[in-house]
C-alpha cells in the first residue's frame, strides 16, 4: 500500500494519503473536497550503506555534516 502526496484543488492544502486500492476516493482532510491531484514525489533507494534520492543527491534531507541517517 503506497503513500501518495496530494494537493487539494479547492483549498491548496498539501497532504499525504495511504491508498489501499486504485478505486479508493481520496478527499482533502482540510475541506473534504474530492478535487485533489496526486503530486510527483521524490523516491529514495538504498544501495549498500548509502541512500540515493531521485533528486540526484545522496542525501537531501539534512546537512551533510550533521546527518546520522545518511552516513
Amino acid at each position: 500500500m503506497p503513500i501518495y502526496e496530494y494537493g487539494c484543488n479547492r483549498c491548496q492544502h498539501e497532504f499525504e494519503e495511504l491508498v489501499r486500492s486504485q478505486t479508493e476516493e481520496v478527499r482533502c482532510p482540510k475541506c473534504d473536497s474530492p478535487q485533489v491531484t496526486r503530486r510527483m514525489s521524490a523516491a529514495s533507494f538504498k544501495t549498500g550503506s548509502k541512500f540515493s534520492s531521485s533528486h540526484g543527491s545522496s542525501c537531501s534531507g539534512c546537512s551533510s555534516s550533521n546527518c546520522g541517517s545518511c552516513h
